[in-house]
């Protein structure tokens, strides 16, 4: 066991610290049984590295000579930090996927913490039940490689909760922006669009209050452009441009889709495609069941939210920070559907995703025991009047 193991671990183990305002022993347990889910993916992961195709072994090994070039983004940029950390500081391979996962372990702890704050604004005591879909296995499995997933996870997790206090955590929020625009910066486009949205489209909003924000959202967009386009090659201020690159992503995936191509399909069942499959039916190995009986959530979950519209709908008009996971989520699966080409990326590219629709799920779940409370108060409330009518009057 090196140092780097042993500070990577220490690491892992602090990140406990951000789940928890105050730690009880039941809490405790949880957190400790969220780091090792996510520890055992981290080690699943790299020995399956060790013999498949992968994006971590070309970081590590960096065969397309990265390291020579100046310092950049996004694969550039990790590329760069693996190259110090093997060369610099003489990380092993398994060195490096235990530092990168310090980064998503960080981020699910940060989840973890802020499903307890969205039920304390909503009003509702915070139940634990909820951390259990922080287990799904492709939340670990994917954000625990050599590569952009991990930091993006933190990233966007960082985001969101400093979203539910933004005037107190402006400064998270700052470095939740940094982080994505250094590993993916069309995320942080999107992240910044959306808070323009959802202030613009908030009826409860003063008008001042969407003014400001966004024209905050504006600059933040045109001080993002920059760093997106040289990322994707592209103008983004260009219609026929954006055009043409989404064009090279489907030529991309037509030449090296592999065996789990979507092919030439219509936009609605590559969305379909992205969100659901795959399903048992298209399913290749143990990875590929693990991931269908995953999807079987998704589904439910799609469903839940589809008979809890009115609830959805609720939350939407009277709460800014439920707007901006949506139009976040929806712009990030969206654009995700545009340009991925095969069942594999498609499964990791979605993870993005999952921190805005896990929280929109506890919203959803807080609200509706609310109500519950709130309806059990009520018929609590008749009984007691119902039986105060037919005593006797005190007398005067």
């Amino acid at each position: 066991m090196t140092a780097i193991t042993l500070i990577a671990l220490a690491l892992s183990v602090a990140s406990i610290g951000l789940v928890w305002t105050r730690l009880t022993v039941p809490k405790f347990a949880l957190s400790i049984a969220l780091l090792f889910a996510h520890l055992g993916a981290c080690i699943y992961n790299y020995n399956y590295t060790l013999s498949h195709i992968s994006d971590s072994y070309a970081y590590y090994y960096d065969p397309f000579n990265y390291w020579n070039q100046p310092w950049g983004m996004s694969t550039v940029l990790v590329t760069q930090i693996t190259h110090i950390l093997r060369f610099s500081f003489g990380a092993t391979y398994l060195d490096c996927f235990l530092l990168f996962q310090t980064f998503s372990m960080a981020g699910v702890a940060i989840l973890a913490r802020m499903f307890g704050e969205i039920s304390e604004k909503i009003g509702v005591q915070e139940r634990q039940e909820y951390l259990a879909i922080l287990f799904l296995p492709s939340l670990h499995f994917w954000t625990v490689a050599i590569g952009k997933d991990s930091p993006l996870l933190f990233g966007i997790s960082l985001c969101l909760w400093a979203m539910l206090n933004l005037r107190k955590r402006v400064f998270y929020f700052c470095l939740s922006i940094l982080v994505m625009v250094l590993f993916r910066a069309h995320i942080a486009l999107m992240a910044i669009i959306s808070i323009g949205a959802a202030a613009f489209f908030g009826s409860s909003v003063r008008f001042s209050r969407k003014i400001a924000v966004v024209g905050i959202a504006l600059a933040g967009v045109i001080l993002v452009l920059g760093p997106v386009q040289r990322t994707i090659s592209a103008d983004v201020t260009s219609v026929s441009s954006v055009a043409d690159f989404f064009t090279k992503q489907s030529d991309l995936g037509a030449r090296f889709a592999g065996t789990t191509s979507i092919g030439q399909v219509g936009f609605a069942m590559r969305l379909v495609s992205l969100l659901f499959r795959p399903l048992f039916f298209d399913a290749i190995g143990f990875l590929g069941i693990l991931a269908s009986a995953e999807n079987v959530l998704v589904v439910i979950t799609v469903l839940y939210m589809i008979a809890n519209a009115r609830n959805l709908k609720l939350l939407l008009q009277r709460v800014e920070f439920i707007r901006f996971i949506f139009v976040f989520s929806v712009l990030l699966l969206l654009s995700l559907a545009l340009v991925y080409y095969n069942i594999g990326l498609g499964l990791r590219q979605r993870v993005m995703a999952y921190p805005m629709v896990f929280s929109l799920l506890v919203a959803l779940w807080s609200l509706k025991r609310k109500q519950k409370l709130e309806a059990a108060h009520a018929h609590a409330t008749r009984l007691m009047v119902n039986a105060n009518g037919n005593r006797a009057l005190p007398e005067l």
